[in-house]
């Protein structure tokens, strides 16, 4: 039987392709634990290597995520929309409660600034005293 080519994609190296495969179905809301579960990807601490150490799929991987928090957001909507009157209101609402509670980790953090922003400061003029 002949050597398959290549090493196993279960606990090989860095492939871009394979990098490309991810961040596409992570954006399109999967999440990495069922992506790694397809047996012709990576297993998750493969990729988890690889964003140790390689800055490029980093970048990569944190953009997925963003797209990943917008499709949820977009989903969250859609669930909205559909719901009637007659649907099951607990059900939807945490229908929409998980969806958002995953989205807001998805978004990295926003850094706070160090310093507090200037003050703003207000002059009033003789010219603004007509008004």
């Amino acid at each position: 039987m002949p050597e398959p080519a290549g090493p196993s994609p279960r606990r090989g190296a860095y492939s871009r392709r394979l990098a490309d495969e991810i961040c596409a179905r992570l954006s399109n809301g999967q999440s990495l634990r069922a992506i790694c579960t397809d047996p012709a990807m990576p297993h998750r601490a493969t990729v988890l290597r690889w964003l140790h150490a390689n800055p490029e799929f980093r970048s990569l991987y944190a953009l997925a995520r963003e797209a990943a928090a917008d499709a949820l957001a977009e989903e969250i909507v859609s669930i909205a929309d559909r719901a009637t009157g007659r649907d099951d209101v607990p059900a939807i609402k945490l229908r929409m409660e998980a969806r958002m509670w995953v989205a807001t980790r998805l978004r990295p953090t926003v850094e706070r600034r160090a310093e507090p922003a200037p003050a703003i400061t207000i002059a009033i003029t003789p010219d603004d005293t007509d008004l």
